[in-house]
């Protein structure tokens, strides 16, 4: 991680999934690369992911409180993000829904990623104090966090094209 604030550290957690992500895209299909590729986003988004439920989202609460429906819509995509990574879990990377899973994964977590972005991230740079955010980043970077707590509704609608 990065030893920035709070949105710095959440910011270099982002832009280093969608580079993994792209890794993947570039490897083919049934490659063990993928796998690989596939844990180590995985385990970055469970920290990266406990990092937003514990941190970031009770901050915006208090620093941003008009951005509650945000945070709300945000906490349902993490539980949807988590769905899916445990269903990831339990697939072997040669079973053809291996791959429908990580697309359904990759959109998730990129659409995730960019809303959280332009719609919190910059707006808490300019609200929190520095002090706070700077909190924040430490406690992101070193601090004990719990896996988020995922529901079996929290799947996501699979409309990707069958081809």
């Amino acid at each position: 991680m990065t030893s920035g604030d709070l949105v710095d550290v959440l910011t270099a957690d982002h832009d280093r999934l969608r580079v993994l992500f792209s890794r993947m895209a570039g490897t083919p299909l049934g490659d063990p690369l993928r796998r690989e590729l596939l844990d180590e986003a995985a385990g970055l988004l469970e920290r990266h992911m406990a990092v937003e439920e514990q941190i970031l989202y009770p901050l915006a609460l208090r620093t941003l409180p008009d951005r509650r429906e945000v945070v709300v819509r945000e906490q349902g995509g993490l539980a949807t993000m988590g769905a899916l990574l445990d269903d990831l879990s339990r697939l072997g990377e040669a079973v053809p829904l291996f791959d429908r899973k990580v697309a359904l994964l990759v959109r998730e977590v990129t659409g995730h990623a960019s809303e959280e972005q332009a719609l919190l991230l910059r707006d808490l740079g300019a609200a929190a104090s520095e002090q706070e955010l700077a909190e924040a980043g430490e406690r992101a970077r070193s601090g004990r966090l719990h896996k988020v707590q995922r529901r079996p509704a929290d799947r996501p609608r699979d409309d990707l094209p069958v081809y």
